[in-house]
């Protein structure tokens, strides 16, 4: 057989309601050219079963014989893949109905170290946040543009840019000649860390040409297992975070680097992979720093994410200034936001000059799913075509 064009991954652990869905959306793709790898870390026969259930050549399934921290599943998988581009999609994430058309259309015309784009997201109806439970939110843009790696790792190491502007493995396809030169530089394409978010800074260190399309190839899912989000939402996400460290075998004390403080705070656990990576790619480059100064501003910019730990944020957040001699008066501390959040519907205007976004009620319009959640997001947004 020949070398397919795509290999699309999806990790998964115990999560097979969710893995069939997110499995469907890439089998249902009219693009014929790619391969699909479930690499799973030792789940129960749910998972099988679920895979079983797809009778596709197109599918590799391996199973991890015990549990892996996640950047050794991750990696496990990579092994099987054979794609020129790969991408890794979450369990609880779909790709859009024209993702690899388009993705295809692009990398045809002109090839690149990694075609990103800006996710749309969903939120299953179990979502740790009430508010935004059974939701869809869709940007309505859809440009394309060549980016300056530099500068995007400038921007977030500089506190600039969120860690959503990297080209991370799994906000993009990679090409497979990147990954080799990520591999090359430490042995491991998932070295440490968070695993995409190590691979958006290590893809825009060695990447050369990286593209971004604004309009979502993927829709990212937020369900109510989701590691990300327990994190995000760290008052209602404490069993998520102990079953993640139980499969790590490392204490949260054990996985911070020792220059933070142990925390479940999300700045807190970026600093850790900037640091880290920084260690493990570019020691001595000194263009990139750790601004501590920047991660505590927007630690406390952020306090309110998630309102019930605010006081928690708040006690770290004066932990980390006087390790730091930074003044805590020197930050501007919102106060606790109060009263439930609203619950979006409709066109939502961002900042001035910001692009609109289109807040779907998913469950009003019958959809329950993430499969299903991309197929209607397909119809609401305009048709593409590239030329």
């Amino acid at each position: 057989m020949s070398q397919p064009m795509f290999s699309i991954v999806i990790p998964t652990r115990e999560r097979h309601r969710t893995l069939a869905y997110s499995m469907r959306s890439v089998l249902m793709q009219p693009y014929p050219d790619y391969e699909l790898i479930v690499q799973d870390n030792c789940s129960g026969q749910e998972t099988a079963s679920v895979v079983r259930e797809y009778h596709s050549p197109k599918i590799k399934y391996n199973r991890a014989p015990y549990t892996l921290p996640m950047n050794e599943n991750w990696e496990e998988a990579l092994k099987l893949c054979e794609g020129r581009y790969i991408f890794y999609l979450g369990d609880d994430d779909a790709l859009m109905p024209d993702g690899m058309t388009l993705a295809a259309a692009i990398l045809e015309r002109a090839p690149m170290d990694v075609l990103m784009w800006d996710k749309y997201t969903y939120w299953w109806e179990d979502a740790l946040e009430p508010s935004v439970a059974g939701r869809m939110f869709l940007h309505l843009t859809h440009n394309f543009q060549m980016l300056d790696p530099m500068a995007l790792l400038r921007g977030y190491y500089g506190w600039e840019l969120g860690f959503g502007s990297l080209p991370s493995i799994y906000t993009g396809f990679t090409s497979r000649e990147l990954v080799e030169r990520v591999t090359a530089k430490t042995g491991k394409y998932f070295y440490v860390g968070a695993p995409d978010n190590y691979t958006g800074i290590a893809n825009a260190y060695l990447g050369r040409n990286i593209g971004k399309f604004e309009r979502g190839l993927s829709i990212g899912g937020n369900s109510g297992a989701s590691t990300g989000c327990a994190y995000f939402f760290r008052s209602k996400g404490a069993r998520r975070r102990q079953d993640y460290h139980a499969e790590e075998r490392k204490s949260i004390a054990e996985i911070i680097h020792p220059a933070l403080i142990p925390s479940v705070n999300l700045e807190v656990n970026w600093a850790d992979i900037q640091l880290r990576a920084k260690e493990a790619l570019f020691p001595g480059d000194d263009r990139f720093q750790v601004p501590m100064a920047k991660m505590l501003a927007a630690m406390a910019a952020n306090i309110n994410r998630d309102p019930d730990s605010y006081g928690e944020t708040l006690e770290e957040l004066h932990q980390l200034c006087a390790k730091y001699e930074v003044d805590p008066a020197s930050l501007a501390v919102p106060p606790r936001s109060q009263g439930e959040k609203v619950k979006l519907q409709g066109l939502v205007g961002g900042a001035p000059g910001a692009a609109q976004t289109l807040a779907v009620n998913c469950v009003e319009a019958g959809v329950h799913e993430v499969a299903s959640a991309a197929r209607l997001a397909s119809a609401l947004l305009p048709a593409l075509t590239i030329q």
